[in-house]
C-alpha cells in the first residue's frame, strides 16, 4: 500500500506542480499583457503630452517670432527717422556754419577796409606833415 500511496503522492504532487505552473503561467501572461497595456497607455499619454508640448513651444516661437518681426521693423522706423533728423540736423549745423564763416568773411573784411583806411589816413597825415616840415625848411 505504501507504493500505490507513494506512486498517488507523486502523481497528485505532479499534478498540482502542472496545476501551479499552468496558474503560474496565466498569472504572468495576464501581468505581461496588463503590463503592457500600461505601457502602451502611458507611452501614448507621455507621446500626446509631447505633442502638446512641442505644439506649445512652436506656438510660442511663432509668437516670439511675430513680436521681434514687430520690433525689428519699429526699430527700423525710429532708426530711419532718427537718420532724417541728423541729417536735418546736419543740414542746418552746416548751413550755421556758413552764415558763420560769411559773417566771420564779412566782419573781416570790414576789418581790413578800416585797418587799410587808417593806414591810408596815417600815410596822408605823415606826408602833410612831412611836406609842412619841407616847407618849413625851404622857408627858412
Amino acid at each position: 500500500m505504501t507504493d500505490i500511496s507513494h506512486v498517488r503522492a507523486q502523481r497528485f504532487k505532479a499534478s498540482e506542480e502542472k496545476r501551479h505552473n499552468f496558474e503560474l503561467k496565466k498569472l504572468r501572461s495576464e501581468n505581461e499583457k496588463q503590463y503592457r497595456d500600461e505601457v502602451k497607455k502611458f507611452e501614448n499619454t507621455l507621446g500626446r503630452m509631447r505633442e502638446e508640448y512641442q505644439t506649445k513651444i512652436n506656438g510660442l516661437e511663432n509668437e516670439l517670432e511675430q513680436k521681434l518681426t514687430i520690433m525689428r521693423s519699429r526699430h527700423e522706423m525710429r532708426l530711419q527717422d532718427e537718420n532724417k533728423r541728423l541729417a536735418e540736423e546736419l543740414k542746418n549745423l552746416k548751413t550755421s556754419h556758413n552764415d558763420q564763416l560769411a559773417e566771420v568773411s564779412e566782419s573781416q573784411t570790414n576789418e581790413i577796409e578800416n585797418m587799410k583806411e587808417s593806414h591810408r589816413r596815417t600815410l596822408q597825415n605823415a606826408r602833410e606833415k612831412f611836406i609842412k616840415e619841407q616847407a618849413k625848411l625851404e622857408t627858412a
